[in-house]
């Protein structure tokens, strides 16, 4: 029997919908179970939609930029203004327009709604040469 699924009507729940039905990127940067409570070393996720570029700050250093998950009502004014949450990540040596490449080769054809980018306690890394998930900024509250 085929299936006539079909979004819940409204705005509302057609908005829940569509976020249900996005794609979200996983990181975790401690080896270490135990500390997989850390907001700055243990798991974290970022929508897709949330992801604003990469860039390669050294031979075997990628950071990945994303929207604040925290709120951002600060100022112009502020120092904390427009700053980005990162992912840093760190991959084989000068390989890091292969691995941007492949990141974005999968993000784009993964079928998956969670995609584990970077898990650094099952040693699980979504393309090869991606060894490990060095650092986590994230941005703290504003008011």
């Amino acid at each position: 029997m085929r299936s006539t699924r079909k979004a819940p009507s409204g705005a509302f729940f057609f908005s829940v919908y569509l976020r249900m039905a996005e794609k979200y990127l996983y990181f975790r940067g401690d080896a270490t179970l135990a500390s997989d409570d850390d907001a700055a070393d243990g798991s974290n996720v970022y929508p897709l939609s949330s992801f604003r570029g990469m860039e390669s700050v050294s031979d075997t250093t990628i950071t990945m930029f994303f929207a604040q998950k925290h709120n951002s009502f600060s100022s112009h004014d502020d120092a904390a203004f427009g700053k980005n949450d990162s992912v840093t990540i760190t991959v084989a040596t000068n390989n890091q327009k292969d691995v941007m490449n492949r990141l974005c080769d999968v993000f784009v054809s993964s079928k998956d709604n969670f995609i584990v980018v970077a898990d650094d306690v099952d040693s699980e890394y979504i393309v090869d040469g991606i060894t490990e998930v060095s650092d986590f900024t994230v941005q703290a509250d504003h008011a």
